[in-house]
Parts: C-alpha cells; sequence; structure tokens
C-alpha cells in the first residue's frame, strides 16, 4: 500500500473568507455527531441546512455563496453546484459494520425507498437479494468517485433503468481503488469512524479549531448489532459486497493513522496559539449563542420563541476561547441558566486558569432559573496568555434531565444555558465583589 508520505500532508489551517468546507458524508459513518461538531464552528447563518441533493438542485451556484459550510449526502455532485471547488473532508467506516447499520436504517426508516422490501428480512436475506447487491456494493466508494450529476448511484431508478448486471460492472470496477485513493491523497481531512475523538482531534488540529478530547455522540443505535453473531457465510458475502470498499477504508485509515502518529499535544497547542494570535484583538465582544463557538464541551444551539442559546455539556467544565485585548482591564458578562438552583448557585468563572471573582443578580421576578453573571478581567490576567484568552465555566455537576425527574425524556447531560455573553471595557468601574446570597 503505497501512502502519500505524512511527513508531506500539512494541515489546511483556518480557512479563508471565500473558502467553502464540505463533509462529504458517507451514510452510516458518524454523520450526525460530525456535523453537530463542524456547524459549533460556524455561525447559524453559514450553515447550509439541506443535507440532501435534491434539496439543493434548485438552487443557483450565486445563491449558494452566502453559506461556507455544507454537510450531507451529496457525494462529489456538490461540486458542479458551487462557484468554487469547496474544501473537503470525509469519514471511512468498516466496511462490515456500516453494512450492518444500513441494514438497520433501512429497516427503522419509514420513507426509505426499501423499507417495505426490507422491513421484515433477516440480514443474511437481504444481503444475498439483487436489493442488496444495488444498495450495499461498494457503497462507500460510489461516494468517493461519482461525480455525474445525472446519475443516481443510490441505485432504486438505476436499478429498474439497467439492472443488476449492469451495476455490479460499475460499482465493482477495479479502477474505482485507484480513484478513490487519489481523493484521499487530496482532500484536506479523513477520518475513521473507530477512532472518532481521534479523528476530532486531528480534524480541529487541520482547520486550527481548539484541540479536544471528545465529543458527545448523536444518533447512534440504542441497541448494538451483536455482529459476532453472524455465520462465516454471512461474513463473506459482506466482504464481497465490499471488495474496494476495504482496499480504500485500509489507505484511508493508515493515512488517518500516520498523520495521527506524528501529531503531539505540543504541536496541538503551539498551533492553535499560532491562529488565535494572528487574530485581531477585541475590547468588545457581543456574542449571541447563533455565533461560531472556539471552545469545548458546548451542545447544539438551540431556538424556540426568543433568541439562540446553548446548553454547555455533557460535562460539568466548558471553555470559550476569545482574542481579547490585553492592556487595560474588562469585564466579562453573561446571561446563564441551569435546571436547578443547586447548579446555578456553583458557577464559578475561571479566566486563563484563575478564578475571578463574580457577582450575579437576577434578571426575572420571580426568579425563573436564569442570571446575569459578571466578572471583572484585569490586564494580568489577560496577559497571562497573550494569543488568547480563556475562558473556563464550571458547575458543581452536570444534570440528565431524565434521570432526575419521572416523565423526562431528555438524556442529554446540561450543565449550564447561555443567552448571551458580552465584554467591554471597565472604564474606571471597581472591581466586582460577590453578592450576599439570595441576591
Amino acid at each position: 500500500m503505497e501512502l502519500k508520505p505524512a511527513a508531506t500532508w500539512k494541515p489546511h489551517g483556518l480557512l479563508g473568507p471565500d473558502e467553502r468546507l464540505y463533509f462529504l458524508h458517507i451514510p452510516k459513518t458518524a454523520g450526525t455527531s460530525l456535523r453537530t461538531f463542524l456547524e459549533s464552528r460556524f455561525d447559524f447563518e453559514e450553515v447550509c441546512p439541506i443535507l440532501k441533493l435534491n434539496g439543493l438542485l434548485p438552487f443557483s451556484p450565486t445563491e449558494l455563496d452566502k453559506y461556507r459550510l455544507f454537510c450531507g449526502h451529496h457525494g462529489l455532485y456538490i461540486r458542479s453546484l458551487l462557484r468554487s471547488e469547496p474544501v473537503m473532508l470525509t469519514v471511512l467506516r468498516d466496511p462490515l459494520q456500516r453494512t450492518i447499520s444500513h441494514f438497520r436504517h433501512l429497516q427503522a426508516t419509514e420513507k426509505d425507498w426499501l423499507h417495505e422490501t426490507v422491513k421484515h428480512m433477516t440480514f443474511e436475506e437481504f444481503v444475498m437479494s439483487e436489493h442488496g447487491v444495488v444498495e450495499l456494493l461498494n457503497f462507500q466508494t460510489r461516494y468517493l468517485v461519482l461525480d455525474d450529476i445525472r446519475d443516481d448511484f443510490f441505485g432504486h431508478s438505476a436499478l429498474r433503468r439497467r439492472g443488476v448486471h449492469e451495476l455490479e460492472r460499475k460499482y465493482g470496477d477495479p479502477s474505482l481503488v485507484d480513484r478513490a485513493k487519489a481523493l484521499l491523497d487530496r482532500i484536506a481531512f479523513v477520518g475513521i469512524q473507530e477512532q472518532f475523538d481521534e479523528t476530532l482531534r486531528l480534524l480541529s488540529y487541520t482547520f486550527g479549531w481548539p484541540p479536544v478530547e471528545s465529543f458527545p455522540s448523536f444518533n447512534s443505535a440504542k441497541v448494538p448489532f451483536d455482529a459476532s453473531q453472524l455465520t462465516d457465510e454471512v461474513v463473506g458475502r459482506v466482504r464481497e459486497l465490499t471488495t474496494i470498499d476495504q482496499e480504500v477504508y485500509d489507505y484511508g485509515a493508515e493515512l488517518f493513522r500516520s498523520r495521527l502518529a506524528a501529531l503531539d499535544t505540543a504541536e496541538e497547542e503551539r498551533s492553535y496559539r499560532e491562529v488565535m494570535a494572528s487574530r485581531p484583538r477585541e475590547s468588545r465582544v457581543a456574542f449571541g449563542f447563533d455565533r461560531a463557538i472556539l471552545g469545548t464541551n458546548w451542545l447544539v444551539r438551540e431556538r424556540s420563541d426568543g433568541p439562540w442559546h446553548r446548553w454547555s455539556g455533557p460535562t460539568r467544565v466548558t471553555t470559550m476561547d476569545l482574542p481579547l485585548a490585553t492592556e487595560r482591564p474588562l469585564v466579562l458578562r453573561f446571561r446563564a441558566g441551569a435546571r436547578t438552583r443547586e447548579v446555578l448557585d456553583s458557577v464559578e468563572v475561571f479566566v486563563n486558569d484563575e478564578r475571578v471573582p463574580q457577582r450575579w443578580w437576577n434578571t426575572e421576578d420571580p426568579p425563573k432559573g436564569r442570571r446575569v453573571f459578571e466578572a471583572s478581567l484585569s490586564p494580568e490576567v489577560l496577559g497571562r496568555n497573550p494569543a488568547y484568552t480563556r475562558i473556563r465555566f464550571e458547575v458543581e455537576r452536570a444534570i440528565v434531565p431524565a434521570e432526575e425527574w419521572p416523565g423526562e425524556k431528555d438524556r442529554r447531560s446540561l450543565a449550564l444555558y447561555f443567552h448571551w455573553l458580552e465584554v467591554f471595557p471597565r472604564c474606571g468601574r471597581s472591581s466586582p465583589t460577590p453578592p450576599p446570597t439570595g441576591v
């Protein structure tokens, strides 16, 4: 297996103002979790909400220009819809595990064209059927190499139009291997689902985002499928259907691991400091939670009737990095809430690893579990990290509502939810001190 040497691979760095990022999402390859992570790195209005190719087709390249992040099952087709080549990334998955997940998805998804056919089938019956051939044959590789927007590579209309034997020739063509490998060499990033936390770590390094250790998983199967119960015949059949996929996966996994092996914590932090140091310094920040966040342990942004807000979680510690000016005293103010007063009473704020005094007040009468917090940021504390200011929010614990209260269905681990945050010059005001309990 000839690899592009890790030494020749360079991280892309921060996206330029005219660059678009495209997550080429192969179905059943950690897509929901990774998409959630990527969306947190972009402002809400920069994220294209359309996840299916048919939804993009009515729009002109000019209309799509306003978006900077595209995610979806678009294969390479999306390149013909944009005015310039996007910066691309993808994630691969072990072909056997992806095939099992694909089958379970078809059984569970009533809208899928194969649902009625598959819902009463066993996995063995499906992989042995013509429908299994059309749906599964080198499925991951198709996404990486097919770029003719007129061709329906998902299989259902193609099966009616051309028949299974022609599709077997097309999707089993050995030349697909080299084409897929060439794409993996060329794109900005390739990860693997089996090492998802490490995928996020290398991805963050690639694009100049804060180093991360883990991220919550979304859309995972509630009851894992025990692949050890499959017969050798069934496993062999899946291997036949994914021969090219396996070679492409092995190549992509080796690319990923060779790049990861060259990375260490010191290099991650050094690279991130360089990126943040290049940003303009700010002494005034008005941060709405529809915006991109550079930080760790944030859940997806939400909105009901009012402004956007965002929960911190799943741990009790959350960070936000801002390129703040360091030469003058600043005030940090934010509005946050929690599911219990116990959690809200336990809020502590650290700036560049130093706990800063704070005060708070209720903004509603009677109190509804939301407060405004305020803390002073001295030049001494700000200057401890000239590249960027790291604000750390800590609470005593994060709460899983479904485990706390009967009837609750929310199984997320929640710490604080933030409505807004601002930073502004202190203008001579004295440092705040914590008010008496109950203020």
